[in-house]
């Protein structure tokens, strides 16, 4: 698959070197400082879902999907409906942050994927490179699988601080951090990964993960140009939650 829900980023090098998109694909995840995490309990206006919501389908995904123009002006964009697979062809010394990993990507395959759409948009820079990316994917699971993954995501987390993670073109450390986010949908867990490369190169993820119903949605933002944390929008996350929310009470479950 492309990888586009996994931020695995288009084809270009990057703006910090060779590696870094490549290493962005296979770590979904980044690092932050010390502000403790919130509940992120779903708040009494968050969009939800019907209790009794079916998984919606590949078409009911894409047209939930962010638009091309919800995203940056001058980003460079395209849309993915592929139905999942493994992304995250990484080895770390932890079984627990292996797994962290494809639980941040729903559609990675750590439980099986019904539907997905995904949309990513980079920020060029010079020379075909990127500065950074920002993406939304949604995924289709079975209802007890889209109610444990992000329960079971939150776990692993604290089990995940500067582990080390070997590619075929890489090796370094990654960490990862809840962080707090306002609570959306049915759950809602906001996460920054940093991956630091043996050679120098830093990069973080900030991922945002919501569940409405049946659905998974996941909007990350990648800074390619060092450790520094770039957050997607809350505005165009909670966009994103209503318009699941609707295509859920649209598909007749409601």
């Amino acid at each position: 698959m492309t990888g586009l829900l996994v931020i695995a980023l288009l084809s270009a090098a990057t703006a910090c070197g060779g590696t870094a998109e490549d290493l962005a694909s296979a770590s979904s995840a980044n690092k932050s400082s010390t502000t403790a995490p919130a509940s992120s309990a779903p708040s009494s206006t968050s969009p939800k879902a019907p209790r009794a919501a079916a998984q919606l389908t590949t078409a009911e995904l894409k047209r939930a999907l962010l638009k091309k123009s919800d995203l940056p002006e001058g980003w460079e964009s395209r849309v993915d409906t592929d139905r999942g697979g493994d992304d995250s062809p990484t080895e770390s010394d932890s079984a627990d942050c292996d797994r962290l990993m494809r639980a941040a990507n729903p559609v990675s395959g750590v439980y099986p994927v019904l539907a997905a759409a995904s949309i990513i948009a980079r920020e060029p820079a010079p020379g075909g490179k990127a500065y950074a990316l920002l993406g939304s994917g949604l995924t289709s699971l079975a209802p007890d699988d889209a109610e444990r993954l992000i329960s079971e995501a939150r776990e692993l987390i604290p089990r995940c601080a500067d582990q080390r993670l070997t590619t075929a073109e890489f090796s370094g450390r990654f960490t990862a951090r809840e962080i707090r986010w306002e609570g959306l949908g049915d759950e809602t867990l906001a996460t920054e990964f940093v991956t630091r490369v043996d050679s120098g190169q830093a990069w973080v993820h900030s991922v945002v993960l919501v569940r409405v119903g049946t659905t998974l949605i996941r909007v990350a933002r990648v800074n390619l140009t060092g450790p520094a944390p770039q957050h997607p929008d809350e505005a165009l996350v909670r966009k994103q939650v209503e318009q699941v929310a609707s295509a859920m009470r649209g598909s007749g479950t409601g």
